[in-house]
């Protein structure tokens, strides 16, 4: 038995090595989360049937939870609330969020990094205050599970005994959260009007002043909208006064598309056969009117996402984008007309816009015949530069995919508190 005994006491302690070093070799994994691994929040409240008297004192509650510290938001999503009348509402109407940046302020004092998430949901939670002490709990969870608890912070601290009163700080609260998302589109809105002036003015047009300026004071008419976005979203008569502002700015913007689409089809339909002088004129013409299209069909787009935006909800984004609809799907079917109209006039003149090049006609191209017969580059000349780039820029042309924005004012608003400031994460959900 003792002969037996070495061999099993070596043969365990060669294994027990063998674990060991396994076990202090072995890197261990990193951890570095792109995207947050929170996908939702859930509330759970116990009902006591002893407290459904209408009596009982209720208070309103959102989640504000710390965030791990390996969380990394993308900069695209993560926008920072600078406007002052904004983060100024935030802070007045939801304490506890205000608490929480400050705290964020002073942490980062003391080089102590913290960042926290602040949900303001669609439909504000009515909870009995008595319900309160051990009854609500929220937790975060991901694929995998429940994966910790957020914190549940009471928004309003002094106790209401009736509800309905209750129910308008609730009013309030989601009026922030639709502050938030209204303000940041009209921001993104009212940079967009910006480009479409900066894009107007390089057209050259002479002739037709007045055209130009309409659609120039149109945007800048629009842009007084959108600058005052944080003032037009709080007053709900001044909101509801500009929105039937819009719908006669709507009406105006797609006036001068209509009366664009128009010309433009008029060239199109009685211009089938044409001489070479003339078509190169009528290519210059069609530039300009396509050029105006592709600043009006984006703007009449802007009009209707605005019209949604101070319609907070009310108004169907199908109700807001109908004009825009019809309008959008005659300019492209005019598109199509002119790039067919195109088509016949470059087989009718040789036209080879890959070699920059057309065909020789006339007497011109009866001289050229003879060269031709052994170096069929005599039988072609040049393309002007300018007209090569105008019927390339027509036939390529294409209007700017339009997203319409989603129900956006039936998502929850989530602020990312961090280094003492407020910011909006965009597409959360």
């Amino acid at each position: 038995m003792e002969k037996f005994l070495i061999p099993i006491l070596i043969l365990a302690l060669i294994i027990l090595v063998v674990i060991l070093i396994i076990f202090l070799f072995k890197k261990p994994k990193e951890k570095y989360i792109e995207e947050p691994q929170i996908t939702q929040i859930t509330r759970e409240v116990i009902i006591n049937p002893e407290l459904e008297d209408d009596n009982e004192q209720y208070e309103l509650i959102i989640p504000i939870e710390k965030l791990p510290m390996n969380i990394k938001y993308p900069e695209n999503r993560l926008i920072k609330i600078t406007d002052n009348s904004v983060v100024a509402r935030i802070s007045q109407t939801i304490p506890d969020i205000a608490t929480t940046l400050a705290k964020t302020i002073n942490n980062n004092a003391l080089k102590k990094m913290e960042m926290y998430k602040a949900v303001i949901p669609t439909g504000a939670n009515l909870t009995k205050s008595k319900q309160m002490e051990g009854a609500v709990r929220g937790f975060y969870k991901d694929a995998k599970g429940i994966q910790g608890h957020a914190n549940l912070v009471k928004v309003d601290t002094t106790k209401i005994s009736k509800a309905g009163n209750l129910a308008n700080s609730a009013a309030g609260i989601m009026n922030v959260g639709s502050l938030v998302v209204g303000q940041y589109y009209m921001t993104e809105i009212n940079d967009k009007l910006e480009s479409m002036k900066h894009d107007i003015g390089k057209i050259s047009d002479f002739q037709d002043k007045e055209f130009k300026s309409r659609i120039l004071s149109l945007i800048d008419r629009v842009s007084i909208i959108t600058e005052f976005s944080s003032d037009i979203l709080e007053n709900d008569e001044l909101r509801k006064t500009k929105l039937h502002t819009l719908e006669d700015l709507d009406g105006e913007g797609t006036q001068l598309l209509y009366q664009v689409n128009l010309t433009l089809d008029d060239i199109i339909n009685k211009n089938s056969k044409i001489d070479f002088k003339y078509y190169k004129e009528t290519v210059q013409e069609i530039s300009k009117l396509v050029q105006y299209q592709n600043i009006l069909i984006p703007l009449i787009s802007e009009l209707s996402r605005l019209k949604y935006i101070l319609g907070k909800g009310d108004v169907s984004s199908q109700m807001c984008y109908s004009m825009f609809d019809k309008y959008h799907s005659k300019s492209l079917e005019i598109k199509n007309s002119l790039v067919n109209w195109h088509t016949k006039q470059m087989e009718t003149y040789g036209i080879d816009l890959e070699l920059n090049r057309r065909l020789k006609k006339g007497v011109e191209g009866i001289v050229s015949n003879i060269p031709g017969a052994f170096d069929k580059r005599w039988r072609f000349k040049q393309l002007e530069e300018e007209l090569a780039f105008c019927i390339n820029g027509q036939i390529n042309s294409r209007p700017t995919e339009i997203q319409k924005p989603r129900n956006l004012y039936e998502e929850d608003v989530e602020i990312i508190i961090k280094d003492g400031d407020y910011y909006y994460l965009k597409d959360a959900q």
